[in-house]
This record gives structure tokens, sequence and C-alpha cells, in this order.
């Protein structure tokens, strides 16, 4: 799975850089080249995390942005996580083809994220399997849905 990423970033033109820093990874421009600095310490799935969510950051052109509050900084992480877990839960369902009785438990509890995102992980997995097998997503027959 990493190598993938590695190759999908690469193809956006993105550089990857490995070093021992305090935090996980961040991403930047450096004489107009985006780059993404990754901690050499992560291991495989951590590293491929990273990847994704600070990719997030340069589709999303985030450096572009001007934060003026913790909010707005909040929401920019929060659409970098969905878009991490979207992107790694689509790896996830090619290579394990999920199916609607896949525990999506040990799913979360491998991933080990923040159990801030545990919902994002669910709406994903629910909408791979709504779109999989032509079913109605878990929200729309919530009972508090209309």
């Amino acid at each position: 799975m990493l190598k993938k990423i590695i190759r999908k970033i690469k193809e956006l033109g993105i550089d990857i850089e490995y070093a021992y820093f305090d935090g996980q990874g961040f991403f930047t421009i450096e004489n107009g080249k985006p780059i993404l600095f990754i901690d050499n310490r992560l291991n495989e799935i951590e590293t491929s995390l990273t990847l994704l969510h600070e990719t997030a950051h340069f589709l999303n052109r985030d450096c572009e942005k001007c934060i003026t509050n913790h909010f707005q900084n909040n929401n920019i992480e929060y659409e970098a996580n969905r878009y991490m877990i979207q992107a790694i839960m689509k790896m996830l369902d090619e290579q394990y083809d999920f199916t609607p009785d896949t525990n999506y438990q040990q799913i979360i509890d491998n991933l080990n994220l923040p159990y801030h995102l545990d919902g994002v992980i669910i709406d994903e997995f629910n909408n791979i399997i709504s779109d999989k097998f032509g079913m109605t997503p878990y929200y729309e027959t919530d009972y508090f849905y209309e």
C-alpha cells in the first residue's frame, strides 16, 4: 500500500523528504516545489496515513489559505483527515474486498487513529458497502433522517 501511495504522490509532482523531527509530518512549498516532510521513525501504516493527510493539504491548496482563527485550522485538518480516510479505506477495500459482514471496528482498531475520526471511518465504510452492494447508506435509514 505504501509503495502505491508514494507512486501516486510522485505523479502529482510532490517530493517526499524523510527526517527526524517532532510531529508526524508536514507539507510546504519550497522554491515553488511542493514537499512532504515525514518523520522517519513512523511505521508503514503511520507513514501511509501521514502521506495521505499531507497530500490532502496540497490538493486543497491549504498553503494558499489565510488562517485567522482556531476554527479555520480545525476545518482544514478535518478535511485532510477525511481525504486520508477515504483514500485508505478505498485501498483497504481493494486489498480485502469489504462485505457487509466486514468488521469495521477492527479497521478502526488497526488504523489506530484518534477516536474523533471513528465516525468518518464508519461513514466511509458504509459508503463503500452501499456502492458495492446497492444498499441504502445507513444514515438514510436513520430514524432522524428527513
